[in-house]
């Protein structure tokens, strides 16, 4: 992408931070709390006192769940406004134990500034496929971590949650009623352009999701010299419903998030 493309992107974030903050709240949405931190908190697996690196922390949501686990976090999102909102949070809660920064994800110069070897773990929230290369961060963070140290990221199923996969619903009879089933329909998945969506409806500016197939995610972080030893593919149950017909929640079968734990080979 040109520097032009790169600050759309980053003025669209700046735009949607404050609303996307006051929208999910402190503690994050249902898609936070019951598939997207419980599977992080697992594949972590954090030990007291650790020191861990937040990727793109948004309002912080996350590196205070880890820090109210022991751990020691430096946080950094690009969007200076979700930066105040995330101390603000963590000052009305009375959480110590993490520093926030601004910085960007894409930038390597940045990125090294933030430490030499210092992390046992990083951690990338659900922002991977907002993020216009991640060839910098990933090339980085090896030198970021401790030999061994841990890199876990969620992002949207690029198999079945992407802008080329759409939710369907249809009626169908079954024991003498009317009854409605959901379901994903894939159109297309290795090539799906990067383009501007709807993270949640209502933002008050779109912004561009940059669609990796599977193999080219994960292609990236082999070529960067990780190793992978942990996924999860989290699920609404069955008993969760959705306000929306055509919700996630909806849906028990199909994996909207996929979260993946690699470590520096």
């Amino acid at each position: 992408m040109s520097k032009d493309d790169i600050e759309k992107v980053h003025d669209a974030w700046e735009k949607n931070a404050a609303w996307w903050d006051d929208h999910v709240g402190a503690e994050g949405n249902t898609f936070h709390r019951e598939l997207i931190a419980p599977a992080q908190l697992r594949l972590l697996d954090l030990g007291s006192g650790e020191r861990v690196l937040d990727i793109a922390c948004g309002n912080g949501q996350f590196a205070r769940e880890m820090a109210r686990n022991g751990a020691s976090v430096i946080a950094f999102d690009f969007s200076a406004t979700f930066i105040e909102r995330a101390q603000q949070h963590s000052e009305t809660e009375g959480i110590t134990g993490i520093d926030y920064r601004v910085a960007d994800a894409t930038e390597e110069q940045q990125l090294r500034s933030l430490g030499d070897r210092d992390f046992d773990a990083a951690v990338c929230t659900m922002a991977l496929m907002d993020i216009s290369t991640i060839e910098p961060l990933l090339a980085t963070l090896p030198l970021l971590l401790k030999p061994g140290g841990r890199f876990v990221f969620s992002v949207m199923h690029p198999c079945f949650n992407s802008m080329g996969a759409p939710l369907l619903a249809e009626e169908d009879a079954r024991d003498g009623k009317l009854v409605t089933k959901y379901a994903v329909k894939v159109v297309s998945y290795l090539d799906v352009p990067a383009q501007r969506g709807v993270g949640i409806v209502g933002q008050p500016e779109p912004h561009i999701y940059f669609h990796r197939p599977l193999h080219e995610l994960l292609g990236a972080c082999f070529q960067a010299g990780f190793v992978m030893d942990g996924i999860e593919e989290p699920a609404f149950s069955p008993e969760s419903k959705s306000d929306r017909s055509l919700g996630w929640q909806n849906i028990s079968q199909v994996p909207p998030v996929l979260v993946v734990r690699l470590r520096v080979g």
